[in-house]
């Protein structure tokens, strides 16, 4: 194998380890819209979701996209080729998305980076501030999916300690209506027995 064909299979194994994590990842994500649907319908989770299926699926799309030099003069000229694509075709599909990948491999990730720092304005504790700074292709892709993965599992935990508070107060609000009821019960023999008495 020649250095080009060794660098494109390092890529593509890079790629394939990639999509797998954000597919096991995005599993985890939907496991939790399962299990917590009632949660996620709420205004204010809903927005949540809407923001990590963004992330998700920003960063599968993108992670077959990130063999690219990273050259402004290219991302560019990638950039120009997918708007005439778009006016010429008013289509895009997979193909277009990887012949122009310096760009669409930025928009994914922009994408991705937009709906995380939306995330943490909203939910600082449970969403970590995204650091920028300057990574590469595959080093960005990996960053998100990092801090993704953190975000789920962080939502899963506060999904979870909301769901053992509710439960927690409807077990208090069941226990004071058992007890109200048996002092009723109690309130209605102890009135009939003094009738009875009278």
């Amino acid at each position: 194998m020649n250095q080009d064909q060794i660098d494109k299979v390092d890529h593509l194994k890079w790629a394939i380890k990639s999509r797998t994590k954000n597919q096991e990842g995005a599993l985890v994500l939907l496991e939790l819209f399962y299990e917590y649907g009632e949660q996620w319908k709420t205004l204010k989770w809903s927005r949540a979701a809407q923001e990590l299926l963004s992330v998700s699926f920003s960063l599968w799309r993108a992670a077959f996209l990130a063999d690219k030099t990273a050259k402004r003069v290219d991302v560019f000229a990638d950039g120009v080729e997918f708007l005439e694509k778009v006016i010429e075709d008013n289509s895009i599909s997979y193909v277009q998305d990887k012949k122009c990948n310096e760009w669409t491999f930025n928009y994914y990730t922009r994408n991705a980076r937009s709906a995380l720092e939306t995330l943490h304005r909203y939910w600082p504790e449970i969403a970590p501030k995204y650091e920028g700074k300057k990574r590469n292709p595959t080093q960005r892709w990996d960053y998100c999916q990092e801090l993704l993965d953190k975000v789920v599992l962080n939502f899963a935990a506060e999904a979870r300690r909301l769901k053992d508070a509710r439960s927690l107060v409807e077990s208090r609000k069941a226990t004071r209506s058992a007890s109200k009821m048996r002092r009723k019960k109690v309130r209605a023999i102890t009135l009939a027995s003094r009738e009875n008495e009278n």
